[in-house]
């Protein structure tokens, strides 16, 4: 099991350092220089990999700024206007307006197809939770990820049906998720680990799929009560937990508290990162621990 598991760390390294690509040495696509929008970071580098950085490739949230709180700028709708494709995840708020705010709201592709969404109970958004009680974070989980590639491939290939490259970048990019997702199945099940903890409520579909129980701090936007403070330094226990997550945009200190009870680490983990496939196996790897 060893041997197995040192390959597929092997090949998973190999594959998100990127020495692998589907993408030749074309030159640029001169045809059309039309921007390419997406709505957060994760999925630039998907789009990246699959249209082998023919396009410049747009994020809408900056750096920083949460999702859940954020409104576009009357210049960058003016903007999307002019984009070629805008890919969104398809369950953020923010992104439920756009289609009303474009004149040309065909080229709008929502990523969620395919995928079975989840409740959430994160709820900081500025309508007072997300739409229908829905988690939003679809792309925090590798079987998401290879579902959204999916979906901009299908976008991408109906655009250019004749580009073998594209297919080519597409094939090489679903084996590194593949890749991916049999790491972290190998590594979860290995470890025998049975729940994480984290502040905000992120990693939702990763935990569903890898059959986790997430142990989120905050409720609903809410802070623990002492009770549930209580119940969560006992689960912390009962679990042997060694790292407590918590997002970039929240202070250590909402997690520092639990963490000393526990004898545990706080460890920032963005579920925002642009390179979310190398996050997530970062996030696998403390978990396992």
């Amino acid at each position: 099991m060893n041997h197995i598991l040192h390959l597929i760390y092997i090949g998973i390294i190999i594959s998100l350092a990127g020495i692998v690509s589907g993408c030749n040495s074309d030159k640029k696509n001169t045809q059309d220089e039309k921007t390419i929008y997406v709505t957060i970071a994760p999925i630039k580098a998907l789009v990246e990999d699959i249209t082998c950085n023919d396009f410049e490739i747009k994020i809408l949230v900056p750096q920083g700024a949460s999702p859940e709180t954020f409104e576009p700028t009357a210049r960058q709708i003016a903007d999307l206007e002019s984009a070629r494709l805008i890919f969104r995840t398809g369950l953020i708020d923010f992104e439920q307006g756009l289609t009303d705010k474009l004149n040309n709201s065909s080229t709008i592709v929502s990523l969620n197809a395919g995928i079975e969404p989840l409740a959430g109970s994160c709820s900081h958004a500025h309508h007072g939770g997300h739409k229908h009680g829905i988690d939003p974070h679809i792309w925090t989980s590798p079987k998401g990820l290879k579902v959204i590639a999916a979906n901009i491939y299908t976008a991408i290939d109906q655009l250019y049906p004749d580009s073998t490259k594209y297919e080519s970048a597409y094939t090489t990019l679903l084996s590194k998720l593949d890749s991916l997702d049999c790491y972290v199945t190998s590594r979860l099940e290995e470890s025998g680990v049975e729940a994480f903890m984290i502040y905000h409520p992120a990693f939702t579909y990763y935990a569903d799929d890898y059959e986790l129980r997430q142990i989120a701090i905050e409720h609903e936007g809410k802070e623990p009560s002492p009770k549930q403070l209580a119940e969560l330094i006992e689960a912390g226990r009962h679990n042997g937990m060694k790292h407590i997550f918590y997002q970039p945009q929240y202070s250590v200190d909402k997690v520092a508290g639990i963490a000393a009870e526990i004898g545990a680490e706080p460890v920032v983990c963005d579920p925002l990162a642009e390179d979310i496939a190398s996050e997530i196996k970062r996030i696998t790897d403390l978990i396992a621990e």
